[in-house]
């Protein structure tokens, strides 16, 4: 096997210059979950209590939002599991409505890090990040990544979004950043056919990854429209990275005959972090270590027994800038009782109803992957919600629940809509609310006819 110069130059001198110069502490976290996921279960439940007690104290004290809600030093102190199942869910809409009182107030929780959801059930949320949070999101992604025999330097082929919501030079720049800093590409998921799938196996035959990474729907498409899978030199491919969508088991099934190598589940949110990772031998084990993952009922709220579907509850362990206690994703999901034949003590999700984008079709045949009105509708705080059905394969419609500050900015959001979308007539209406789907979930692209 040949050397990775890039590879080589991420691990032996980018990260060593990265922890000396800026303190980046990835690598350390990572260290740190490779050695605790071997901890049984116990051991597991009384790291996560200590890290739940310093985050419900700078709660109760910092954070305007949980100093109402009944949380005691005592309490806490006593049985933190406890203190926590007495916080009201905090569903989406509340957050967004009242944001600033989540932000702490402690000086020294650390400087904040805007980010924002497109949001995959319609509801876009604008929060803010520590650096903290953000380094122990990465360190989990690559310790999963670990699993398969991938580092930190591995080379990767992403079938992704573009930010198309940047500008052309903005856009240039961070394909060199991914290309130089972080040894990945990026193959646009928006525009699947015959000839940007044979243009793919080029560059991948060319380009020679050790894995590729995306989206669930648009890498099983991808792979469909591989009439010649053999065509495929990828000499060196170690594993598939499923993310942002449920993968189904016929999905699984076609990836690993096309590209030869196996699948892994990767499940997380923009704002929850990388919550889990899928093991060589098929166990979705839970990031205890960074967060902790309720179940609930979806009426109620009250836990549901392990095995049975519920919402899925998050508090993230690690963010001090902006904590945010039992956070309601919007997925659904269930807990598996089992032991993993790999012998890790991280517990398991037995399975996750994750977020599903459609894939719209063009009438020339083309597929775009919905995604692209995520990250459009990033350009445009004033959105609520939005919704874009396909009706036809010539007609859809954008719904949008906006205040009066976003009008301006519509037409402007369906003409950019539309425009990724050729041959298809994007019409505007405004509603006053979405509702959800069957499975709960609001979705913010659907399909309504067959592929």
């Amino acid at each position: 096997m040949q050397s990775d110069p890039e590879k080589l130059f991420i691990e032996k001198a980018l990260y060593p210059a990265m922890e000396a110069v800026k303190g980046n502490r990835v690598r350390t976290y990572c260290r740190e979950l490779l050695q605790s996921q071997t901890w049984n279960a116990e051991a597991l439940r009384r790291l996560q209590a200590e890290k739940l007690k310093k985050l419900l104290r700078v709660c109760l004290h910092s954070v305007p939002a949980y100093q109402d809600c009944g949380l005691s030093e005592e309490q806490i102190e006593k049985d933190p599991f406890s203190a926590l199942s007495c916080v009201p869910l905090l569903r989406r809409r509340a957050f967004r409505e009242n944001a600033g009182r989540y932000c702490s107030e402690d000086p020294n929780a650390g400087a904040r890090i805007l980010n924002r959801t497109g949001g995959s059930t319609g509801e876009p949320v604008t929060f803010y990040m520590s650096r903290y949070a953000v380094e122990h999101y990465e360190a989990a992604r690559f310790r999963g990544l670990s699993w398969y025999g991938l580092s930190f330097g591995s080379r990767c082929a992403m079938l992704w979004g573009n930010p198309i919501e940047l500008d052309e030079q903005a856009r240039r720049t961070a394909a060199l950043r991914d290309r130089f800093l972080k040894n990945r590409v990026i193959l646009s998921a928006y525009e699947l056919s015959e000839q940007t799938a044979a243009d793919g196996v080029r560059f991948l035959n060319r380009y020679q990854p050790e894995y590729l990474y995306g989206y669930a729907n648009a890498l099983a498409q991808f792979a469909r429209l591989l009439e010649q899978p053999d065509s495929l030199r990828l000499n060196r491919l170690k594993a598939v990275v499923s993310t942002s969508e449920t993968l189904y088991p016929e999905q699984r099934a076609l990836l690993e005959k096309t590209f030869g190598c196996r699948v892994a589940n990767e499940y997380g949110a923009r704002d929850a972090g990388i919550l889990a990772y899928e093991c060589p031998c098929g166990g979705l084990h839970l990031t205890a270590e960074n967060a902790v993952v309720e179940i609930v009922d979806p009426v109620t709220g009250a836990p549901v027994p392990t095995g049975e579907s519920g919402l899925v509850v998050v508090t993230d362990l690690h963010n001090f800038v902006m904590p945010r206690l039992r956070y309601v994703l919007g997925d659904v999901a269930a807990l598996s009782a089992e032991a993993c034949p790999c012998g890790l003590g991280l517990p398991l999700l037995k399975s996750v109803e994750g977020r599903e984008d459609a894939l719209f079709a063009l009438p020339d045949g083309t597929l775009v992957h919905g995604n692209f009105v995520n990250q459009l509708s990033r350009k445009y705080p004033g959105l609520a919600q939005f919704q874009l059905v396909q009706k036809t394969k010539e007609r859809a419609v954008l719904y949008v629940v906006c205040g009066d500050d976003a009008q301006s900015g519509l037409s402007a959001f369906r003409r950019e809509v539309e425009a990724h979308l050729p041959g298809v007539a994007v019409t505007l209406e405004r509603a006053a609310s979405i509702a959800p789907a069957p499975s709960g979930k609001t979705r913010y692209a659907v399909r309504e006819f067959p592929l």
